[in-house]
């Protein structure tokens, strides 16, 4: 079966009915469980110092982008889940938009560098100025409530340095979300998700790539994410994506919990 059931061919609603009515949703469910507590025990494994970094010499420079306006509570796990991984030869850029909190101070104390913009609201334009002061030569955008496994940077570098493609993503669930959000979290990467459908909380690119798709500085939350993947799909075509399904990272769900159960359920169905 291919990664994702394009809707031309089985209506998304019919094929979730099917899945509803013959009990296969339950499988689907234990296998999302498992899949979210396998992610959450890597994640204390590295808080706790179980993860050993990656050794040798001559690894690539990945440079992490994270975008933030006023994300106290959030951007000090963040930093921290990317210098606990077990890849380390990161630089963390940090692109704030007048935050009035102390994302800031946080950051800086944490080792990351920090760009200040007194432009709010086009996300695309902060995305695209990490990207030319990376020094990386793989780029990593990840949003402010993104946590990252301990593995994830190290099998992005692996794909993207010694593979074809030239733009890694990744899963996704929710660690403050309930069974119904990561459920449709769920289905959303494993039979829906495109490989051009590239979103926020994790893109991965390369240097070479950034010099022919770049993020549209225009573009507000919501937009830009997905706007680039388009971009690198009309350009290139499908074969320089790479769409890990089986890598995930964490990410808050407070804006499906802001906007409800419905908006919820249009995630699942939204293309591009």
């Amino acid at each position: 079966m291919k990664d994702y059931i394009p809707s031309r061919q089985i209506p998304r609603a019919l094929f979730l009915t099917k899945h509803v009515l013959s009990g296969k949703v339950m499988l689907e469910l234990n296998e999302m469980r498992k899949r979210y507590n396998e992610a959450m025990r890597s994640i204390r494994d590295a808080i706790n110092g179980r993860i050993r970094p990656l050794g040798g010499r001559g690894l690539p420079l990945v440079t992490v982008c994270i975008l933030t306006r006023n994300e106290e509570r959030f951007i000090g796990q963040a930093i921290y889940s990317i210098t606990h991984s077990q890849y380390r030869n990161t630089e963390v850029i940090v692109v704030d938009g007048m935050s009035s909190d102390k994302t800031r101070d946080i950051a800086k104390r944490l080792g990351a560098r920090v760009i200040e913009l007194d432009v709010v609201g086009n996300v695309g334009l902060p995305r695209h100025i990490c990207s030319l002061e990376a020094r990386g030569e793989v780029i990593v955008q990840i949003d402010a409530d993104t946590v990252l496994t301990p593995y994830v940077i190290t099998r992005t570098v692996t794909t993207l340095i010694n593979g074809k493609a030239m733009i890694y993503h990744v899963a996704h669930y929710y660690y403050d979300g309930n069974t119904i959000m990561n459920l449709i979290a769920h289905y959303y990467d494993k039979y829906f998700r495109k490989p051009w459908n590239t979103t926020g909380h994790f893109i991965a690119y390369t240097q070479e790539l950034y010099k022919h798709v770049q993020f549209d500085i225009k573009a507000r939350i919501g937009e830009e994410d997905y706007g680039f993947g388009e971009k690198a799909y009309k350009k290139f075509g499908s074969h320089v994506f790479k769409f890990d399904r089986e890598t995930i990272v964490l990410v808050s769900g407070r804006g499906y919990k802001r906007q409800g159960l419905t908006n919820n359920i249009n995630y699942i169905f939204r293309t591009i």
